[in-house]
């Protein structure tokens, strides 16, 4: 299990941080850390998810995400180096 960050670029509507968060309840995916904060395109928000998992599970929430309505981009680094491992 390694840390990555996903990369969002959602349209700024309401349902849409509910919609992102139930995709990884429902799959029992945890969440570290949640960031969310405009972007120069008006309407625009960028959401940054640190999460831990294996490639399996990296893969799958990426397909999962580009799938939701209202997210316009999706981008995955392969480990957040921003935080310490414990």
């Amino acid at each position: 299990m390694s840390r990555f960050t996903i990369d969002l670029w959602v349209n700024n509507k309401f349902g849409v941080l509910n919609r992102i968060t139930g995709l990884y309840a429902k799959r029992c995916y945890n969440i570290e850390s949640i960031h969310a904060g405009p972007t120069e395109i008006p309407g625009v928000t960028k959401i940054e998810i640190v999460s831990t998992g294996d490639d399996y599970m990296r893969t799958q929430v990426v397909s999962q995400l580009e799938k939701l309505y209202d997210v316009r981009k999706v981008e995955i680094t392969n480990e957040d180096k921003s935080y310490p491992d414990h």
